[in-house]
């Protein structure tokens, strides 16, 4: 039965071929939408990673500081630093803002302002302490270089450094600069924050205000993007579906040339279990071929989106046992053709 397998794979190699290369396009599409959905996650993981805050005072009511624009004293700190289980606390500015690039071309941008030195900075290299007023670091997804100039609300601000890595809200850049610097641009220059941040958590905080954990705030990153992330699960599975229907048809093609053979196979005592394996096997190997030719082309796909793409090393072990169960599902239909062939069909004229 495996000979015959193999002769069948032989003889439509062209067939098969087709069903490989079109399942395998879909395959990866779907690694490239799980990496979409990853990279959302891992933005906002990364966001409060570099932030680096244990808790995030905000004003009673507010969700989270990214899904609402609240603002409060930035003096607030002195206080909150006062409390028995916190280290240290400093006032942030965050805020949504159109950049203009040296070019002319505006960007919209996540502005950060920070305390240089304190919570929440970048690498502002070992010279930091001669980082001052008037400078920003970029995430490279800006497309500033070190140098440039960059105007936001009319105030123009020189890139003194490039990273990488730093977005959020699918994929808007990072653009840190200086405390004083971001209230200007933020608060026309009041002494206001967005959020305080500690290190270490508070345990008892001025009336009117609360504080998130990292797991809030990751929570309230990713909030603006469930609806996206829910189409997206959506997809993958129409994208499975897809394949499925792909190497399904190509298996229930061969199936149907194949009557004759299945019937003489049976009249000469071949079992329908076999006929059984031989077919699932056919639609095993190609859905197992076809995830392999994915991985490979998912790379070349991944520069064409315009979004953070983070396919994660599990993604590719579990392709190949997705491709088993839609190998096989995509083969039911050939199944139930060859074993319904009546043995009889063999001495027929």
């Amino acid at each position: 039965m495996w000979t015959i397998t193999l002769r069948d794979l032989q003889y439509r190699a062209r067939q098969f071929a087709i069903a490989v290369a079109g399942a395998a396009l879909v395959f990866a599409l779907t690694l490239v939408l799980t990496g979409i959905s990853s990279g959302f996650r891992h933005e906002a993981d990364r966001t409060v990673d570099l932030v680096g805050a244990d808790a995030w005072v905000v004003p009673k009511g507010v969700r989270g500081p990214f899904t609402a624009q609240t603002s409060l004293p930035a003096s607030l700190s002195k206080q909150v630093a006062r409390g028995k289980s916190v280290q240290e606390a400093h006032p942030f500015v965050k805020v949504g803002q159109m950049a203009q690039l040296p070019g002319g071309e505006s960007e919209q941008i996540n502005l950060h302002g920070h305390r240089i030195g304190s919570l929440g900075p970048p690498s502002w290299r070992a010279d930091r302490a001669r980082a001052g007023r008037g400078e920003v670091i970029v995430d490279k997804r800006l497309e500033a270089e070190a140098g440039e100039t960059i105007t936001i609300a009319a105030k123009e601000f020189r890139v003194r450094g490039v990273v990488e890595d730093q977005t959020y809200f699918a994929g808007i850049p990072i653009v840190w600069m200086d405390l004083a610097d971001a209230q200007q641009v933020a608060f026309e220059g009041r002494r206001l924050a967005s959020v305080i941040l500690t290190q270490g958590t508070p345990k008892k905080l001025p009336d009117g205000y609360s504080a998130s954990d990292r797991g809030e705030i990751r929570r309230d990153l990713l909030e603006p993007l469930q609806g996206a992330m829910t189409v997206i699960d959506n997809l993958r599975i129409l994208m499975w579906i897809v394949a499925a229907v792909i190497i399904g048809a190509v298996v229930y093609l061969s199936a149907l040339e194949r009557v004759r053979d299945f019937a003489v196979l049976k009249a000469v005592g071949g079992s329908s279990r076999d006929l059984v394996v031989s077919l699932a096997t056919e639609a095993v190997v190609a859905s197992l071929a076809a995830a392999a030719l994915a991985a490979g082309v998912a790379q070349l796909l991944k520069p064409i989106f315009p979004l953070p793409v983070t396919i994660e090393t599990s993604a590719y072990f579990v392709l190949p046992l997705i491709a088993v169960i839609v190998g096989i599902l995509a083969s039911l239909a050939a199944l139930r053709r060859a074993v319904a062939v009546d043995p009889a069909v063999a001495f027929a004229g």
